[in-house]
């Protein structure tokens, strides 16, 4: 009989299989670690230059000099238009004879000397910055283009045999240029007063960039569409951008390889001995570190949770990997403490904000808020979508009340009047806007019901000067309503108006009762 032939088996030694268990976990945490830091890190520089972009092109507005700016964009404005659909050339046409034949149409801008002291001011402004492009310009919203005023770029060198050389190989945009909106800069068509807002940018007459508009306002003026005198752009190179990105991520990823390696060299002295089990705990905390989390420091602390005490070096790979991860989880937090300080800086304006928004007796709506409820009905009457009505209420006898009773008492009888308003109008925004007055703006369900309101507001006011129950006294005040119609209200004023005309009206029939 033959004999059965002998089996062979590759043998896998325990040494080698601690060995892959302990690379693949490491280059998985590694590599996990560098993509989701990397994406991180992406997000962070783009909205950090965002907002440095941001708060850069509000500096320009409120540095430059308005009254030099105004006459340089008077003078580019009126040659901009006096001329035909025909005369008009975009800088996409750049350096070609018909652009260069528009471009000389505005030579007398150039020649301003209010033109040479904006660009030294902006130029030397500029200087102190890492931006790549900053200027001001005009927006053409019929037509849709940015048109440049001054450009601080730099010119080209002189060409005695071609004098507009400097104009065809320099970076300045001169009065008069122009460039078509984006697709972006087409949504600041509806938000005027917020200008244009940071976009990534990559034409071919240009760089890759980071661009963003703030308007200019005189000083002192009300921040409105109608007071904008010009915008201040102010553009980054994306380049720098990704190249600040991509040292950040180098640097990260270093660390993440060296501190590897090191783990790496450092498991490999586990092959001398079998304890599996310890193995198995430092491979499960591996897996659960790779699997993340959804927030920014939960689950990055598995390795920290190990408790191996085998005093060889398996425990010295285990802090090994805890160092690791020590080491990445503070560099992690370390980028994330300024984006933490930013959110915590924003919250805090928000406190200060509803703080100024509300009146300090009767913690209701104030006239700074009213207006800024006004300035948004306003807009949605501009935009065919105003459904509002408007409750004017005046607190009667409150003077009388003042002098013979004094003023705590006065002021007794508006936090009860402020609390029979805000009882029947309860899904209505309130506002004092002066000592006895305050307003109602109904939208939603309070509109459907404002006539129903109306009336329990004047029989809520009957009772309580029935029962007198304001500290012996009643509450009397007039009302009058009015809801926005848009065949006869072009805005929020006259509605309000017509309310006020009906309260005194009413206020006239309680006095001859």
């Amino acid at each position: 009989m033959k004999k059965a032939k002998k089996k062979l088996r590759f043998r896998f030694p325990l040494w080698a299989k601690t060995l892959l268990v302990l690379f693949l976990s490491v280059a998985l945490v590694g590599v996990v670690s560098i993509v989701y830091s990397s994406n991180y890190l992406k997000q962070t520089t783009l909205k950090n230059y965002s907002e440095k972009s941001t708060e850069l092109a509000d500096t320009l507005g409120a540095y430059i000099n308005l009254e030099d700016l105004i006459k340089v964009r008077d003078k580019t404005q009126s040659i901009y238009n006096s001329l035909s659909k025909d005369d008009f050339v975009s800088n996409e046409y750049w350096g070609e004879e018909k652009w260069l034949t528009y471009l000389h149409l505005y030579d007398e801008v150039v020649a301003m000397p209010e033109y040479d002291r904006l660009i030294d001011q902006i130029s030397k402004l500029h200087s102190t910055t890492s931006a790549l492009y900053t200027y001001v310009s005009f927006v053409d919203w019929e037509k849709q283009r940015l048109v440049y005023l001054v450009d601080d770029s730099e010119l080209g060198e002189d060409d005695p045999d071609n004098p507009d050389a400097k104009y065809i190989d320099g970076d300045r945009c001169l009065p008069g240029t122009f460039d078509d909106f984006t697709e972006q800069d087409k949504l600041a068509v509806n938000h005027k007063v917020e200008g244009f807002l940071p976009e990534v940018t990559n034409m071919e007459q240009y760089e890759w960039l980071i661009s963003t508009g703030r308007p200019i306002f005189a000083p002192g003026a009300e921040k409105t569409e109608d007071n904008i005198e010009a915008y201040a752009i102010v553009e980054y190179s994306m380049k720098d951008i990704v190249a600040e990105q991509s040292k950040s991520i180098a640097t990260l990823s270093w660390i993440i390889v060296i501190l590897s390696v090191v783990t790496i060299i450092g498991g490999y002295l586990l092959v001398l001995f079998f304890l599996l089990r310890p193995v198995r705990k430092l491979t499960k905390a591996a897996n659960e570190y790779i699997k993340g989390s959804t927030s920014e420091n939960e689950g990055l602390d598995k390795f920290a949770k190990i408790k191996i005490r085998t005093r060889d070096e398996i425990e010295d790979l285990s802090n090994s990997m805890k160092k690791m991860e020590g080491d990445i989880n503070k560099y992690i937090i370390d980028l994330l403490s300024t984006h933490t300080k930013l959110e915590g800086a924003e919250k805090k304006a928000d406190e200060m904000k509803s703080l100024a928004d509300k009146d300090a007796l009767t913690g209701v709506y104030n006239k700074r808020a009213y207006f800024e409820a006004e300035e948004r009905l306003n807009k949605e009457i501009r935009d065919g979508k105003a459904k509002f009505a408007i409750s004017m209420i005046d607190l009667n006898d409150l003077k009388v009340t003042n002098d013979t009773l004094g003023h705590e008492k006065g002021d007794e009888l508006i936090k009860g009047l402020s609390n029979i308003v805000k009882s029947t109008f309860k899904a209505s925004n309130m506002y004092r806007i002066g000592g006895d007055e305050f307003v109602v703006i109904s939208e939603n369900g309070d509109l459907k019901a404002i006539e129903e309101l109306h009336k329990d507001f004047v029989d809520t006011i009957n009772k309580s000067m029935e029962e007198k129950n304001i500290d012996g006294m009643g509450v009397s005040a007039a009302i009058g309503v009015a809801i926005f119609d848009p065949t006869s209200d072009n805005n929020v004023e006259d509605t309000f108006k017509r309310a006020d005309r009906k309260m005194y009206e009413n206020k006239k029939k309680m006095k001859g009762s």
